[in-house]
């Protein structure tokens, strides 16, 4: 794609960004910036309703005009994105069914039977949920929503992008964000790409399940990649191939960082011992991402903590190590 057709692209998702967020204001928070150290700032998507950035691309799916009437809707999600569809699928009247992996966490599935959704469980890994979903909200004529395979979804996610341009007086030297499917980083990357040219954002995985970074370097197209247990099962699991997040991602997104699991479980202390903040395993992600780097001027440093969906026994494990 030429430099020209580039900025042409991001102007439209600009503005289709902008709309989206004053159409799915009612539905989210504005979530504070916060300075955890000099240079290094925190977005606290953590103080998101339910737990997590996810209700912005969620509310973005189920409320867009042309999908209007629609009665029932089918997500699959290792958990934030499911408590997120059915937080809004609740206030629209909507029933929901979500798909969960077998390896989905105990808490979030708590979460999600609590809520009074419908949970079906899904042998393997996050994708093969993700491809029963779709399966099963095409033969049954529900709305599937897909946690990161969807342009609504991804504009939703780029209200985060949006109101860091607001929030922060400078550009930042860099912007670091955990990535599974990809829609957080790409809303991103959308939206602060037209303010924002010498940002470096830096794709954070874990190294256990770096999907996404493998699917980049093999030329933006879904690949075998590993997929073993890891703090960050929020980001776990393949890719849904063709996914438009793909592209977005070897466009947009400058570097990528393989985060181990102690690195992952130290931020998660540090987020909550030093700054306050309960922090799941992909927010740990992306600010272990931001410390491993350190500060070297230019701006500061944002990590973007996702979510917040920990639960006792994950939080106890990395506090006692």
């Amino acid at each position: 794609m030429s430099g020209g057709a580039l900025e042409s692209d991001l102007a439209r998702s600009h503005e289709a960004a902008l709309e989206t967020r004053a159409r799915i204001r009612r539905w989210v928070r504005e979530t504070p910036l916060i300075e955890a150290a000099p240079g290094l700032l925190l977005k606290l998507e953590t103080l998101q309703r339910t737990g997590s950035f996810k209700v912005r691309g969620a509310a973005s799916a189920l409320t867009a005009g042309h999908l209007a009437g629609a009665r029932s809707v089918i997500a699959a999600s290792t958990g934030n994105h499911g408590l997120a569809v059915a937080h809004v699928a609740a206030g629209l009247g909507m029933s929901c069914r979500v798909f969960v992996p077998s390896s989905a966490s105990g808490f979030k599935l708590a979460r999600l039977r609590a809520a009074g959704v419908e949970l079906v469980e899904v042998a393997g890994d996050p994708l093969r949920a993700e491809l029963a979903a779709r399966e099963a909200a095409a033969s049954d004529g529900a709305l599937f929503v897909s946690p990161y395979n969807d342009p609504l979804v991804v504009l939703g996610q780029a209200s985060v992008g949006l109101e860091l341009t607001e929030q922060l007086g400078e550009e930042p030297q860099a912007l670091f964000v955990a990535v599974g499917g990809g829609g957080l980083i790409s809303g991103i990357s959308l939206a602060v790409r037209a303010h924002w040219s010498g940002t470096r954002i830096v794709g954070c995985v874990p190294a256990a399940s770096p999907a996404m970074a493998d699917a980049v370097a093999a030329g933006g197209r879904a690949v075998a990649s590993r997929l073993e247990d890891t703090l960050s099962d929020a980001t776990a699991g393949g890719i849904e191939e063709g996914s438009i997040t793909l592209a977005i991602c070897a466009a947009l997104v400058d570097d990528w960082l393989e985060i181990g699991e102690e690195e992952i479980a130290a931020a998660m202390r540090i987020a909550l011992l030093d700054h306050h903040v309960a922090a799941e395993g992909a927010a740990g992600l992306a600010l272990a991402g931001a410390l491993r780097e350190g500060g070297a001027g230019g701006g500061p440093r944002v990590a973007v903590l996702g979510g917040a969906n920990a639960g006792a026994t994950a939080l106890e494990a990395v506090l006692h190590v």
